[in-house]
């Protein structure tokens, strides 16, 4: 099993297609980044996620009458910043305003569910077991330690209740 590179994978796309490129997971942790507003190990504004978010996306889609919404674009003054999803992964597109968006999208969309696709390949499939016998037994003898405890208070509330009635 190997690890992606997003480091990699973002500074190709940016000789490639010049322009920054950020990814996250679908948690909104950033793994790459060449984007300055999301940078690498932090987490996408919260505002934005929630507006980015899958269930929000499935509620807009359902309102428009649509299956499902691939992408987003927010413009500002001076970029366009595409939002573009997949399962497990969400590109984000520093574009310039010049840029024909409708011929950038379906090469970034494409892209997108293909580095989705090898993302959820290079998850673990292996887990180590561990061994928990050690821990219940502590429990055991502290819940057993908690039962002898709460026998010898009973018997001083039982004391008290005699002495004040």
């Amino acid at each position: 099993m190997q690890e992606i590179n997003y480091e990699d994978i973002v500074s190709q796309l940016k000789k490639e297609l010049n322009t920054d490129i950020a990814i996250a997971n679908r948690y909104g942790i950033v793994l790459a980044s060449n984007i300055n507003v999301f940078p690498k190990g932090k987490i996408i504004p919260n505002k934005i996620l929630e507006l980015i978010s899958e269930k929000e996306r499935k509620s807009i889609a359902e309102e428009l009458g649509l299956e499902d919404i691939n992408s987003f674009t927010f413009e500002s003054q001076e970029h366009n910043y595409l939002f573009t999803f997949s399962k497990e992964l969400i590109l984000i597109s520093k574009v310039n305003l010049d840029v024909n968006l409708a011929k950038f999208m379906p090469s970034i969309r494409v892209f997108t569910q293909k580095l989705s696709e090898n993302y959820h390949k290079s998850e673990l499939k292996d887990f180590s077991l561990f061994d928990f016998s050690k821990d219940i037994e502590k429990i055991e003898a502290t819940l057993a330690q908690e039962a002898i405890n709460q026998d010898k208070y009973e018997i001083i509330k039982d004391l008290i209740k005699y002495i004040s009635g």
